[in-house]
């Protein structure tokens, strides 16, 4: 357990921090610059999205906050802890435990229930039977699908898949979770109730959700949006009341 002096401190940091993200990859003899160095604070909790044409670097983004890379330089902090100097083996812990992460493959196990495939990393963390499977259980109740806690994947729905995946995503209840494009997979009525939840969810659980998406529709039910391009931030506005085709003029003027 922290001290009450690690635990203020960790209360007061701001949920994101980043300075002078640079990461880049080698293409045959070419390296390809990613990001540029990106500067970055999300200081309360609330729903924000990450925008960018394709290849802007808005998924190495997310991947390196998300504690799935390193990056070639530059500080990344979360919840005030330092992650961009840790270990392979101190990253896995630090995102089993305090790090959500929400994909667009859904990712669940196919031999697995629901409810197993949520209580896995519990199960990984040596949590007990007992207590991983009420945590589970009062998620997949929160989430609306408690009846579905003893189906296989291939017996759920695309939007269930989904709820699964983000009760995953929420067993350790950490103060961070990262979407990766998480409705690109499902049809766009089932699309706008996940942006609603991922909303209400950070807003009843005072987390801090960042989202991924290419799509305006989705971006407006965020509280702000960072635009990316060329691998730099190239604006950061507050959605503000902004219906989608707003929005998109937005993000488009900060490409050019």
């Amino acid at each position: 357990m922290p001290t009450s002096e690690a635990a203020k401190s960790s209360a007061s940091a701001p949920p994101i921090h980043i300075q002078g993200l640079k990461k880049n990859y080698e293409l045959g003899n070419r390296v390809v610059p990613a990001l540029r160095g990106i500067d970055l604070t999300i200081s309360d909790s609330g729903f924000y999205a990450i925008m960018g044409p394709s290849g802007s670097g808005k998924s190495t983004l997310l991947h390196l906050m998300a504690a799935l890379d390193h990056p070639d330089e530059g500080a990344i902090e979360i919840s005030g802890r330092r992650i961009d100097g840790l270990s392979e083996a101190q990253l896995t812990l630090f995102r089993r435990r305090h790090i959500g992460i929400i994909f667009q493959q859904f990712n669940l196990i196919s031999t697995l229930t629901a409810l197993e495939n949520i209580t896995l990393p519990a199960m990984l963390d040596g949590v007990s039977v007992a207590e991983r499977n009420d945590r589970a259980r009062t998620l997949l109740a929160a989430l609306g699908i408690a009846d579905r806690a003893d189906h296989r994947p291939d017996a759920l729905s695309g939007g269930e898949q989904q709820r699964v995946a983000i009760a995953r995503a929420l067993i350790f209840e950490p103060s961070v979770v990262f979407a990766d494009e998480p409705t690109g997979n499902l049809d766009s009525n089932t699309s706008r109730q996940m942006w609603e939840l991922l909303g209400k969810i950070a807003a009843d659980r005072h987390l801090t959700v960042v989202m991924v998406t290419h799509e305006p529709t989705a971006a407006a039910y965020c509280r702000k949006v960072f635009v990316l391009s060329d691998g730099l931030i190239a604006s950061a506005f507050d959605v503000d009341g902004m219906d989608a085709a707003q929005l998109a003029i937005r993000a488009q003027q900060s490409y050019r």
